[in-house]
């Protein structure tokens, strides 16, 4: 702590020098350390979606997205539904964080409450295997998942085959082949884009939309015989 009577007072006295050179050394060595213990962010955005249900918006659902300097990449998503009918009020939220790295996911953490009906899920990468739990019961699935927030475009490899699918609101299993539909013209947060048109089916009615980025922009779906819509309405970076 500095004092009225200045930083420097006691480094001269007799006995007393070397205490401050080793605290300044120590904290320069403890500063690098943590340095190069944490990967550094290189790139960071966040993006806002309208979510809207048989046509009518519901609510917002949010990605903060980082990639870091070891390859990593991390998705957090939170997003928060309200259906406000003439006798009840049905309320849906989710909160949660996956990260990858070289394509695959490594470790995922998500919490959803369906009006009341909570599903907390954790799950992380071993050699050979997706380990994860849903409310505290363990479970296993395929190494090569692709988790149902589809907020990064899918690797060309992925393309025409049967896909693992892991739902991280409830920690389900699902399947569904992958089609590329082509490159498309779509008007983004008001702005025109061409984005590359995705559909899966099988277990999921899912179609998807990426931007030059690589990036989710707009998704459609069938989500128990309702039709549900995201569509980006804002990038910060």
């Amino acid at each position: 702590m500095l004092t009225s009577d200045g930083p420097f007072r006691d480094t001269f006295r007799a006995g007393r020098v070397a205490r401050p050179i080793f605290l300044l050394l120590a904290f320069v060595s403890w500063t690098s350390w943590t340095s190069a213990a944490e990967p550094l962010i290189v790139e960071q955005q966040s993006r806002t979606f309208k979510i809207s249900v048989d046509g009518t918006e519901r609510g917002t659902l949010t990605m903060s997205l980082a990639r870091r300097n070891d390859g990593t990449e991390t998705m957090r998503g939170e997003a928060e539904l309200l259906f406000n009918f003439v006798v009840y009020k049905y309320r849906y939220s989710s909160v949660g964080t996956e990260t990858w790295k070289d394509g695959r996911l490594i470790r995922l953490a998500n919490e959803a409450d369906y009006n009341g009906d909570k599903y907390v899920v954790q799950a992380a990468a071993t050699s050979q295997a997706l380990e994860y739990e849903v409310n505290g019961e363990s479970q296993r699935t395929a190494a090569d998942v692709w988790v149902t927030s589809y907020w990064c475009e899918p690797a060309p490899d992925k393309i025409g085959r049967k896909l693992n699918l892991f739902d991280s609101d409830k920690g389900r299993q699902r399947t569904g082949t992958l089609q590329r539909i082509g490159a498309e013209k779509l008007i983004v947060a008001t702005l025109p884009v061409t984005a590359t048109h995705y559909r899966i089916r099988g277990d999921v009615d899912v179609d998807l939309w990426y931007d030059d980025e690589g990036r989710l922009v707009r998704q459609t779906s069938l989500e128990s015989g309702h039709r549900t819509l995201l569509e980006l309405t804002k990038i910060r970076r």
